[in-house]
C-alpha cells in the first residue's frame, strides 16, 4: 500500500497570489460564491479561472440519471475500482489520480458512500458518541434495527480504537476498500495540487483522515452538500468545513457533486462583472 503519511507529507499550500487576485476581483454581494472563487483560484493557481477538464470519480456505480446529468454538464466519469482489500484500493486510487491529473484534469469530483465504515472513522477521529451518528426522529422506522446498528457501530469502534494513529492499519481493519480508495485518491490529488469537490460520507470521512494527517490538506477540497445522516455534519464541524450546498443530497451517489459544480461554474462571471464595472 502507498504510505498515507508519505502521501500527506507532499501536500502544500495553495497559490496565495491567485487567491488574492480573486479576492480583489470579488464584487459586492458575491457572498459564498466569492469565497468559492478564492478557493478555486488558490487551488488552480489562476485568476480568472481557465477552462479545465472536470471528472467525477466514484466508488460505486452511478445511477443513469446522474450519468445523464454529468454528460449534460460536460463532466467525464471514472469508476474507481476498489479491488479486494485496502492495500490494492489505495494503490489503484493513487494511480487513478495520477492518470487523471496527467491527462489535464483541473477539478475532481469525488463521490463515495460507505456510510457504515465512515461512521466508525468519524466517531474515532472526532470523539463523537456512536449513537450521535445514527438516524433519529422520523428517520427511525424500526427501533430494533436502530439498536442493532448502534451495537455494531460501538463494537467496530472498540475494535479499531487502538489504531487511532495508524491510518493504513485502520483502513485495513475496517475492510472497506471503497473508503480506502477515497483516502488514497484524495491525498494524491491534494499532493498534486488539484482541487476536489467531495460528495458522500465516504468522501468526507476520507477527508477527515487526510486532515488528521496533514491539517493544511483541507485547503484542497470543499464538501459539495450536507448528507441525509449525521456523519457528514459532525466531520465538517470538526475541520471547520462549510458545504457548498445545503440540500441534503450528499449521499455519495455523485448528484451533490454535480450540483455543486454547477454552482462553481458561475465563478468566472465574477471576473466578467468586475470588468464591466470598471
Amino acid at each position: 500500500m502507498a504510505d498515507l503519511l508519505e502521501l500527506s507529507a507532499e501536500i502544500r499550500a495553495g497559490d496565495a497570489a491567485a487567491a488574492a487576485a480573486a479576492r480583489a476581483a470579488g464584487v459586492a454581494g458575491a457572498g459564498r460564491l466569492g469565497e468559492l472563487a478564492e478557493w478555486w483560484a488558490a487551488g488552480t493557481g489562476h485568476w480568472p479561472p481557465r477552462p479545465a477538464r472536470v471528472r467525477l470519480v466514484h466508488t460505486a456505480p452511478l445511477d443513469p440519471g446522474v450519468q445523464d446529468l454529468a454528460a449534460e454538464l460536460g463532466v467525464g466519469t471514472r469508476h474507481l475500482g476498489a479491488g479486494i482489500g485496502a492495500d490494492e484500493a489505495v494503490d489503484a486510487a493513487v494511480a487513478a489520480a495520477d492518470a487523471e491529473i496527467d491527462a489535464g484534469t483541473g477539478l475532481l469530483l469525488l463521490a463515495a458512500g460507505d456510510p457504515a465504515p465512515a461512521a466508525v472513522v468519524v466517531a474515532l477521529l472526532t470523539g463523537a458518541e456512536p449513537v450521535a451518528l445514527l438516524p433519529r426522529g422520523a428517520a427511525v422506522t424500526d427501533s430494533a434495527s436502530w439498536i442493532a446498528d448502534a451495537g455494531r457501530l460501538r463494537d467496530r469502534l472498540r475494535a479499531v480504537r487502538p489504531l487511532r494513529h495508524q491510518p493504513s492499519a485502520l483502513l485495513a481493519e475496517l475492510g472497506a476498500p471503497g473508503l480506502a480508495a477515497a483516502c488514497g485518491f484524495l491525498l494524491r490529488a491534494a499532493a498534486r495540487r488539484t482541487p476536489l469537490l467531495l460528495d458522500g460520507p465516504g468522501a468526507v470521512a476520507a477527508a477527515l483522515v487526510a486532515a488528521d494527517l496533514r491539517p493544511r490538506a483541507t485547503q484542497w477540497w470543499r464538501v459539495a452538500d450536507t448528507g441525509p445522516d449525521a456523519v457528514q455534519p459532525r466531520a465538517m464541524h470538526h475541520v471547520g468545513e462549510r458545504p457548498v450546498l445545503d440540500l441534503g443530497a450528499g449521499n455519495g451517489g455523485g448528484l451533490a457533486a454535480l450540483l455543486a459544480f454547477s454552482v462553481l461554474r458561475a465563478v468566472p462571471a465574477l471576473d466578467r462583472q468586475e470588468a464591466a464595472d470598471v
